[in-house]
């Protein structure tokens, strides 16, 4: 029986912060992130959900700080200097990473979440939009817009992916696209073919760079 405690004792001291976060990744990049529970992850690591719950509040925040630590790790390309460029070059960064890695959006749009990591790009795109001569509140306004965008058409993309993966008919905006011209919705008609091109392939650096350059009364 003592042998069993010591046993026991040396589990449980061998769950750490970061064992958890290892293996939280390798679950996270087999599967999508959605099926990732703490009773999964308990599972994976012979210990119970509670005993997560001593290194992690919640599974939101497990995820957050998985993602930190891969985006403290990314390496950032060659980037013009400070101004509207630069901002356009560092949201589209921010995007690729983000898109490689749906698994962590809904928890970054519920709660006061953010990857610590993260900030670096917040204050670079906020830096190069000052240079460019808007103000704060410019500054803001045009990088929370943007940053809305990005988790919006990152988590639209992934489960587009999911629900169509194996529908056998045409999706439903197919559809009222198709018959848009026969019910009366002319524009809708007319831009048909240039909307299922963005929805197929959405023009991410465009619509970024009609927010940083977009005029403000």
């Amino acid at each position: 029986m003592a042998g069993d405690s010591r046993s026991g004792n040396a589990r449980a001291t061998a769950l750490t912060r970061e064992r958890i976060l290892a293996v939280a990744a390798e679950l996270v990049r087999d599967a999508e992130g959605s099926v990732l529970s703490m009773r999964t992850l308990g599972a994976q690591l012979g210990v119970t959900p509670m005993a997560l719950y001593r290194h992690f509040a919640s599974r939101d925040d497990l995820l957050v700080a998985l993602l930190d630590g891969e985006f403290a790790e990314v390496d950032w390309p060659a980037l013009p200097d400070p101004g509207v460029d630069r901002a356009v070059e560092v949201l589209l960064l921010l995007h690729r990473e983000l898109a490689a890695r749906p698994w962590v959006v809904d928890a970054l749009t519920r709660g006061d979440l953010m990857a610590p990591s993260a900030a670096r790009a917040t204050d670079d795109v906020l830096a190069s939009l000052l240079a460019a001569g808007r103000s704060p509140e410019q500054a803001a306004h045009r990088y929370s817009a943007a940053w809305r965008l990005i988790l919006g058409a990152t988590q639209l993309d992934a489960r587009t992916r999911q629900a169509k993966r194996d529908l056998k008919r045409p999706t439903v905006q197919e559809a009222v696209r198709r018959d848009a011209a026969a019910k009366g919705l002319d524009a809708l008609a007319v831009c048909g073919e240039a909307l299922a091109a963005q929805r197929a392939d959405f023009d991410m650096r465009t619509a970024l760079v009609l927010i940083v350059q977009g005029v403000e009364d």
